[in-house]
């Protein structure tokens, strides 16, 4: 082994010194340079949420207008009152009733269907039978299908008589016998 000389080891000495300084400084510094960097991200995360949350509110009165139109939309007056079969089958004929006496025809027979539960609605049929001129079919299916609550008419079926005579006549309409179902939707947990 080699001796240094006095002046080789200063050097070695304030080397040494000088490494060690930078490894303490390097020890200190490393962790505060990465925790400044944690905490710049969770300030730029915070800013980013704060602008989201900022427009969010910003829409609040634009939202709140619209579940004012919604509620004024009354979703309740498109379905029967009752969601007891019986009493539902009961307004779906007041209201078929309804609209073929306006419109002219004559109610033969009435007869509630099996009604089927779909989720939270049940879903109320009914048959019906009816004389009437093809101007009042023509009302009494414009009238059920644009009517309140929503009424769903299906399985139409129309027959014209066999009757010679009512076909000469052109200035008489003949009358049809219509057959069809006419669906209505109660919610369960009506009354």
């Amino acid at each position: 082994m080699t001796r240094l000389t006095p002046k080789q080891s200063k050097a070695a000495a304030l080397a040494l010194l000088a490494l060690l300084v930078l490894l303490v400084i390097a020890a200190i510094a490393l962790p505060v340079w990465l925790l400044n960097r944690r905490y710049d991200a969770a300030v730029e995360d915070a800013a980013t949420r704060l602008a989201r949350y900022s427009r969010v509110v910003g829409m609040r009165d634009g939202l709140q207008a619209k579940a004012v139109q919604v509620k004024a939309l009354e979703a309740s007056h498109h379905f029967l009152k009752s969601a007891s079969p019986t009493l539902a089958a009961a307004e779906l004929q007041e209201v078929v009733k309804t609209i073929l006496d306006e419109s002219g025809g004559k109610l033969n027979s009435f007869s509630p269907l099996a009604y089927k539960d779909e989720g939270a609605y049940r879903q109320i049929p009914v048959a019906l039978q009816l004389n009437a001129p093809l101007s009042a079919v023509k009302a009494t299916l414009y009238a059920l299908e644009s009517a309140r609550p929503y009424l769903f008419v299906d399985n139409l079926s129309i027959r014209a008589p066999y009757n010679v005579g009512a076909r000469l006549d052109p200035s008489t309409e003949p009358e049809l016998n219509v057959q069809f179902n006419v669906t209505g939707y109660a919610m369960k947990g009506a009354q």
